[in-house]
């Protein structure tokens, strides 16, 4: 149902040519990162994005390494997952993104 849904929306905004409004996804294309680079080349069944998609440009280690001096944790590095939680459990391509970590604590992270 989720992956019907998520198709869904895509082919809704793709036939109106809309762009979103919230999300990290507007910051990609921003940057010339075309849609097929997350999604894949198939509009027809368009892929979700998993942390291996976006390992591809955003190696998991360095992205840790960059955010190591957040207070009070680093957000990147969780004892529960270290380095390897979903990308998208925080960072919605396409809806405003969210703090995962909230569901049982309170760090109050501000993500992009």
């Amino acid at each position: 149902m989720k992956k019907l849904l998520f198709c869904f929306f895509m082919a809704a905004g793709l036939s109106l040519n809309l762009s979103y409004a919230a999300g990290i996804a507007d910051l990609h294309k921003s940057k010339g990162v075309e849609c097929a680079s997350c999604h894949g080349n198939d509009t027809k069944n368009l892929q979700e994005p998993t942390i291996n998609t976006c390992a591809t440009c955003h190696a998991p280690k360095a992205v840790a390494e960059k955010t190591k001096d957040y207070k009070p944790t680093n957000p990147h590095d969780s004892p529960h997952y270290h380095e390897n939680l979903e990308c998208g459990n925080c960072h919605h391509g396409h809806s405003q993104s969210e703090d995962y970590c909230l569901q049982c604590h309170t760090f109050n992270f501000k993500v992009k």
